[in-house]
């Protein structure tokens, strides 16, 4: 009987540990739902694929949080970004009034110059990339066109740390003095990406660095296992070799990251 208590104990003793020494991130206790705004024009009942003009609208709101001044600036965030445009920070409008005005903007147009052919459309989608130890990470993905020789596309991520509704910023993931050193190691897993050598000239190779020397942009993502930045179209080289994600495992930054990193449980 003494045995058996003791083999109890141990097996206790054990899960208990584990469950103790348990890095697994935790999921935030919040729900969100896909808000969703849509409207086209009159010409999109046609059978004519030239005639019309659609905008859509959808990205993720917050609806239960136990902080409700957090859940509402975070949400207030959320909206702003997706009731203007992304990519030029245009001021925000509500969004029936955007889409009214996208609608007449096209109808003008075609008015202006009925022989042009052309359909317009805005698409804008968001949706929840992470949302564990206290970040609630989303993308936000433009594709439009309004003329031109090609669609536009804008990606941009946004991190807010759920104790107090704010951005995260990237000094808030590495310590400024700690910021060369993660440039060196983005710069070592840019030039593996793109199967360039460490002293390959990066002007040569089709790229636009200013002073043709490697930058990190602000426009990162938090993830699972993951830091992300993202180069828009145009942000770093041309159009016809698309936009640049540039992905750093969080095991190439645990020597950098100190324990008073938003990362800290994540990488550690």
């Amino acid at each position: 009987m003494r045995k058996i208590f003791l083999v109890f104990i141990s097996v206790c003793a054990f899960f208990l540990f584990y469950r103790c020494g348990d890095n697994t991130p935790s999921e935030n206790k919040l729900k969100y739902e896909v808000v969703k705004y849509e409207k086209q024009s009159a010409g999109c009942d046609s059978l004519r694929e030239d005639n019309c003009a659609k905008i859509k609208i959808e990205f993720p709101e917050i609806t239960e949080y136990e902080n409700e001044t957090i859940k509402n600036k975070v949400n207030k965030s959320i909206e702003n970004l997706f009731s203007s445009s992304g990519e030029d920070g245009a001021a925000s409008i509500d969004f029936n009034s955007q889409m009214e005005i996208f609608i007449n903007d096209y109808e003008s147009f075609m008015k202006e110059f009925p022989d042009a052919f052309q359909s317009w459309f805005i698409e804008r989608s968001g949706e929840v990339k992470f949302n564990k130890e206290n970040i609630f990470s989303i993308d936000y993905m433009e594709y439009s066109y309004t003329g031109g020789a090609h669609p536009n596309t804008y990606v941009t991520f946004k991190n807010f740390l759920l104790t107090n509704g704010e951005e995260i910023s990237l000094d808030e993931i590495i310590s400024e003095d700690k910021q060369q050193e993660l440039t060196k190691i983005a710069e070592a897993e840019f030039r593996k990406m793109k199967e360039l050598s460490p002293d390959a000239d990066l002007g040569q190779a089709g790229f636009w660095f200013e002073n043709n020397k490697f930058y990190l942009n602000d426009n990162f993502l938090i993830g699972d296992s993951s830091l992300v930045f993202y180069y828009n179209n145009y942000e770093i080289t041309a159009y016809a070799f698309g936009p640049t994600e540039l992905t750093i495992p969080y095991s190439e930054l645990k020597s950098i990251i100190d324990n008073k990193s938003v990362l800290y449980k994540l990488v550690k």
